[in-house]
């Protein structure tokens, strides 16, 4: 089962929607950028302890080896947060067992329930307490760190901001892809609406301000939201075990099983992107 989504930021020129894979010779020419969003895998520490009734390592598996199925020709591989439910060292040990098994980049950005600097053992490129920017030609993947300790809801260090600010002032010619883990749009869930980005006024009015397109990635709801704010769009993707009842004043579970996102995107402004449940 999946979900399709097919945006262009405004005043973009019209893209190609015949469905056609491009080659790589094809998508370098082209600017294409394709990759997979995984989101709030939720490890434990053992490889049979369940989370939610959900063996979270298999969950994960199983998404796993639907990517590698189906989009063999990913650039990279995309986590955002929660990476781990307990944020101890032998949760990502699962982790890096997962990942390991398949010869694809792997970029993430901390939960709140993560151990940054453990989880930064596995994915050297993880942010601590500085931005990390990954360029990948015409884009650039701009990594933010928005953890806390012992707090659900998230920030972005005024030194963050400040390396955000100066990397889009100097870089107006590229498209830039952000991400965090926590939402920096409000999401219409009030339980969760409390525990987002709470100085997500700055972290917007810094993009806002930018004159290019940004995309923005993030975690932490368990659902798929999808906005767009003057040259901004705002993704957020399904977890890969238990999801969240969208537009909920409380916590809910939702029954659709685990799942991850597909992004393609041009520097003609370009999004397409499809979800995936995985069954």
């Amino acid at each position: 089962m999946s979900a399709v989504a097919q945006k262009r930021f405004p005043a973009s020129s019209s893209c190609d929607s015949t469905g056609s894979v491009p080659s790589e010779s094809d998508r370098r020419e082209s600017d294409v950028l394709r990759f997979i969003h995984i989101t709030d895998t939720h490890l434990l520490d053992g490889a049979d302890d369940t989370f939610h009734r959900i063996n979270t390592k298999q969950s994960l598996q199983a998404v796993l080896d639907h990517c590698a199925a189906h989009y063999p020709d990913a650039d990279f591989w995309l986590f955002t947060g929660d990476i781990s439910q307990t944020g101890a060292k032998e949760s990502y040990t699962q982790f890096e067992s997962a990942i390991r098994e398949y010869d694809v980049p792997v970029y993430c950005v901390p939960g709140n329930h993560d151990t940054p600097q453990l989880l930064q053992q596995v994915v050297p490129e993880c942010p601590l307490d500085s931005i990390r920017v990954i360029s990948l030609g015409r884009f650039s993947l701009v990594l933010i760190s928005t953890w806390i300790k012992n707090e659900h809801h998230g920030i972005i260090s005024r030194r963050c901001l400040t390396q955000l600010r100066e990397h889009l002032q100097n870089g107006k010619d590229r498209l830039n892809v952000v991400v965090l883990h926590h939402p920096p749009v409000p999401v219409n869930s009030k339980w969760l609406d409390e525990i987002g980005l709470q100085n997500n006024t700055d972290f917007v009015q810094i993009l806002d301000n930018h004159p290019g397109e940004v995309l923005v990635l993030f975690g932490h709801v368990h659902q798929s939201v999808d906005q767009q704010f003057n040259r901004l769009r705002f993704l957020s993707t399904p977890s890969t075990c238990h999801q969240f009842k969208p537009n909920a004043p409380v916590h809910l579970a939702d029954p659709l099983p685990p799942a991850y996102r597909f992004v393609e995107m041009n520097t003609n402004g370009c999004i397409n992107t499809r979800i995936h449940y995985i069954r």
